[in-house]
């Protein structure tokens, strides 16, 4: 468990100085390619109750199931800030990309049903490979 940075602690209602369990992930492209460097992060509550999420690799079930089945706990609601700055040293390195490189950055914070903070991930993509698309109505009758 490692202590999360401040945007981090505060999406998932963390006190300063408390730690989080801290799972990362390389997203490939279909050819390998490197797309996106995920970092997860877990309240203390989920991390206990969920002891494979310490453990590297893949969990085959996922872990939004796998959260949901020790927990009891699922995703009732979700909250998405997407944010661009410049990539880090062990972003890049991840990624691939030389520095400086812009990334978009995407924060995502799942809440149980009873608005309670399961997990915040904060996903990070080159901004050569990031998209985002919206439909939405428009008109008088919308």
């Amino acid at each position: 468990m490692l202590v999360p940075p401040s945007h981090v602690a505060d999406a998932l209602a963390l006190p300063p100085g408390s730690v989080a369990l801290h799972r990362a992930r390389l997203v490939q492209a279909e050819d390998g390619a490197p797309m996106s460097f995920v970092v997860a992060w877990f309240p203390p509550d989920i991390a206990e109750q969920c002891p494979r999420l310490s453990a590297s690799g893949p969990i085959a079930e996922g872990t939004t199931h796998y959260v949901r089945r020790q927990t009891g706990r699922s995703p009732a609601r979700g909250t998405d800030v997407t944010t661009v700055r410049l990539a880090t040293r062990t972003e890049a390195e991840h990624l691939g990309v030389k520095r400086p490189t812009a990334v978009a950055v995407v924060l995502h914070t799942a809440y149980d049903q009873d608005g309670r903070p399961l997990v915040c991930e904060e996903g990070v993509t080159p901004s050569g490979l990031w998209e985002l698309i919206d439909n939405y109505p428009m008109g008088m009758d919308s």
